[in-house]
């Protein structure tokens, strides 16, 4: 059966795919129809009956269905709840499907396109339905968020941590993988998504955290955990994890420490609560010990108890219009409230085990689609690790080279009206020097007219850094050691960044 995202397209077009996929069965149904009248030909009607049953999830015949699938599958999935008989109408009986079978891919995991079909329970964006509290949720956007957070490089010894459905285990190269979850129908599901990938073995194992892998030690761990931040409810399994506060993504984050081989890498979704007297940065810092581990952390987004609470209890198909549900809010904001909570972070954990003591680097990164960032992560790490092993002198006795796309602003604002210049004077003065990466994240970074005249003389078979900022020092009549001396931390921030690359990392990569 070639049940997968060229078939949908087949039969649902881009905008009827696109519909699916943001909630409108209604409008996706109308582009199947459409494209069966329009395009009769090349639409075929065993695609149109998988799409109609399991990617809209609609009443078709079991007969038709059988004959397409075979009558012992039928039966099989009637058996299992995995299909519901319906209704009868007129000698036919129409069956639906209970689960959800969405095909996923990702170029940079699995660069030739294969997908595999993660089975799951069904969300509520074709019906409407509340969440069981043994939920399993499937494709959704948090797995395909993080899969863009996580390096295309293959890994030796991989750990999906609360893998659910198995989205990450099944798309994330490795050489041996293992899935856990203290979920074991979520566990149920991910084993049947895995009979779609014949490329690869997982170890799935029941377990809570780390319980299931106590003493080993992995090259790459993942983890969307439940990371709701509220009150230690043991609501729906996939979200609410039964903690205090931010208690789940600090376990996952001090669990990971503990299990990551040298060298390797932790890449977790999650979320921190701030209070008036600590930052953000502070909070999550405290999770991560002193020694051995070198910890980048981006926050995407940061916001009120009022807005997250809102969007959870939404998203737990709870009314907050009716009595329930506004005694439901009251409570959640009561306890962040009485924790003196007023910000939620929401973001990503990178972590890499080192020799040494630790480091840890708090960004807040909101440029509005970062898209695949993987690899940015990786060359993060790699970047560091290069800074970490270069004191002044090794830095200025390098050569550089500035990254390619690179873009240079040179601000001016009007002079017209400016304090000290009188107001019929036309024309700009100059205002600012901005540097930005037109890639990945988009780091800026505003610098003066010396380091600008020293970044422009940067190149890979050219001069040091030191002897760029020589030759910029005795043209303009300054003293070289006080130059090179406030210089060396600038370049630093700007390779920590990548916008000036260092031609020794760029060879040995």
């Amino acid at each position: 059966m070639d049940y997968g995202t060229p078939l949908l397209l087949r039969c649902l077009g881009r905008q009827g795919h696109t519909e699916a996929l943001s909630g409108n069965p209604g409008g996706a149904e109308w582009h199947l129809d459409n494209r069966v009248t329009a395009e009769a030909g090349s639409v075929f009607p065993r695609d149109v009956l998988l799409t109609r049953a399991f990617f809209l999830r609609r009443p078709v015949d079991r007969g038709e269905l059988a004959q397409v699938i075979g009558a012992t599958l039928v039966d099989e999935l009637l058996t299992a709840d995995a299909l519901s008989t319906e209704s009868e109408v007129s000698g036919r009986t129409l069956v639906r499907s209970q689960v959800d079978v969405r095909p996923v891919a990702h170029s940079a995991h699995r660069a030739d396109g294969t997908e595999a079909l993660v089975v799951s329970d069904p969300d509520s964006s074709l019906e409407a339905r509340t969440p069981r509290p043994d939920h399993v949720p499937g494709v959704g956007h948090a797995p395909l968020t993080l899969l863009n957070q996580v390096p295309s490089t293959p890994a030796g010894r991989l750990l999906d941590l609360g893998t659910g459905s198995g989205v990450l285990a099944m798309i994330v190269d490795a050489d041996e993988t293992v899935a856990t979850d203290i979920h074991d129908r979520a566990l149920g599901f991910a084993r049947a998504s895995q009979r779609s990938v014949v490329d690869r073995t997982i170890d799935w194992r029941a377990g809570s955290w780390f319980e299931p892998v106590s003493g080993e030690e992995f090259d790459r761990i993942v983890s969307n955990p439940p990371f709701v931040v509220g009150p230690p409810a043991d609501g729906q399994i996939y979200r609410d994890s039964g903690l205090e506060l931010d208690d789940a993504t600090r376990t996952v984050v001090e669990g990971a420490v503990k299990h990551l081989s040298p060298g390797g890498t932790a890449h977790l979704l999650g979320a921190w609560a701030t209070s008036l007297s600590e930052s953000a940065a502070d909070r999550v810092a405290g999770w991560v010990p002193a020694e051995g581990i070198r910890a980048w952390i981006v926050q995407r987004d940061e916001v009120t108890p009022s807005f997250y609470v809102r969007t959870w209890t939404a998203d737990g198909s709870v009314d907050p219009r009716t009595d329930a549900g506004q005694a439901h809010v009251r409570r959640w904001l009561d306890y962040l409230g009485s924790r003196d909570i007023t910000r939620i972070g929401l973001g990503y954990v990178h972590l890499q085990r080192i020799d040494g003591p630790s480091e840890v680097t708090f960004e807040v990164v909101d440029t509005p689609d970062l898209g695949y960032f993987g690899d940015e992560v990786a060359e993060y790490f790699a970047r560091a690790q290069w800074l970490a092993h270069q004191d002044a002198d090794g830095i200025l006795d390098n050569r550089f080279q500035l990254r390619p796309g690179l873009a240079r602003e040179n601000v001016e604002v009007s002079r017209s009206g400016l304090t000290g210049d009188p107001a019929t004077e036309p024309g700009f003065r100059p205002e600012i020097i901005r540097i930005t990466r037109t890639d990945g994240p988009g780091f800026s970074h505003e610098i003066d007219e010396a380091l600008s005249s020293v970044l422009a003389g940067l190149s890979p078979h050219g001069l040091n850094l030191r002897d760029v900022a020589g030759l910029y020092c005795a043209v303009n009549d300054l003293d070289e050691d006080e130059f090179t001396e406030a210089l060396v931390p600038l370049i630093v921030d700007l390779v920590r960044h990548g916008m000036v690359l260092p031609t020794t990392l760029l060879e040995g990569a």
